[in-house]
């Protein structure tokens, strides 16, 4: 029987017995199993994995809208497979993979689709921002914005009933960062689950690094520039109206990214007028 969040007291080994099941994805699709052994390969091409993905109707779709929506604005439209995991690379082709089993388990319990729409924003501005800031690593970025809210699925899945509260207070004054609220639940929040997973399912740190540390940055990082970007781009899209629905401010968080990546009042207007135009595609193709 779940009880009152102010009745519970955090239980990092109940936390933890649950993630265990996670780290093995429980994939139904034998496709699906194929499509990540193969990117995992040192021999892994191209070719290979979309010829893979083609077997899956439903997966080529998800992956050809997702290049679409994450892609086209700056490349053209993307028609085949092959284009689209081209265009995303391995990274991001993965990203995607995982996140359609996670979020297809998990599509019963309110506050998915509005993740999925939030994380494919956060992923758009994330590349939006890296190539602003003419930094190398755009599919990292983009693949980071993908994954970083990937451990609310657990909590939604876990403790349906916990976000169904958290929904509520969503658009209240009142309302306390979601983040906060799991680590005064549960022990841990969504981006510490977050980066976990992200291990497990056997991503490098440079992705997983930037999600632990989304919310609440220590002074020294490891990868400090692609973490910033990950909260602009993340708080871009609060901005723009696709925030979370337990959660929708802008957290003061956004402003020390800013500062730290050089980023002034200018930079901004002209990065969401960007962003906005570009976001079209996503809410389109996402229907």
């Amino acid at each position: 029987m779940w009880r009152n969040a102010e009745e519970m007291e955090p239980d990092l080994t109940d936390i933890s017995r649950r993630l265990k099941k996670y780290g093995t994805l429980p994939v139904a699709s034998p496709v699906v199993r194929d499509v990540l052994r193969s990117i995992d390969l040192e021999s892994a091409s191209f070719e290979q994995t979309a010829t893979q993905i083609e077997r899956d109707p439903d997966l080529s779709l998800q992956i050809l809208r997702s290049a679409n929506s994450l892609t086209s604005s700056f490349t053209g439209r993307v028609h085949t497979v092959l284009q689209a995991v081209k265009l995303l690379g391995f990274s991001t082709t993965k990203a995607l993979v995982l996140s359609s089993v996670l979020l297809d388990r998990s599509k019963v319990h309110a506050g998915i689709p509005e993740l999925w729409s939030h994380s494919q924003i956060v992923s758009l501005n994330a590349r939006i921002l890296a190539r602003h800031l003419d930094f190398p690593w755009e599919e990292e970025a983009r693949t980071a914005g993908l994954l970083h809210d990937i451990g609310k699925v657990f909590f939604y899945e876990e403790f349906p009933e916990f976000y169904q509260q958290a929904f509520q207070l969503g658009d209240s004054p009142q309302a306390v960062p979601d983040w906060k609220r799991e680590r005064e639940v549960f022990g841990v929040d969504h981006s510490f689950v977050g980066n976990r997973l992200i291990q497990e399912f056997g991503m490098p740190r440079i992705l997983s690094d930037p999600v632990l540390f989304l919310h609440d940055p220590p002074a020294e990082l490891m990868f400090p520039q692609l973490t910033q970007v990950l909260i602009v781009a993340d708080q871009m899209a609060v901005a723009m109206g696709f925030g979370s629905p337990e959660f929708d401010f802008v957290e003061p968080v956004f402003v020390d990214a800013l500062h730290r990546l050089g980023l002034g009042g200018v930079d901004v207007k002209i990065l969401l007028a960007e962003a906005h135009s570009r976001s079209a595609m996503v809410e389109i193709l996402s229907l």
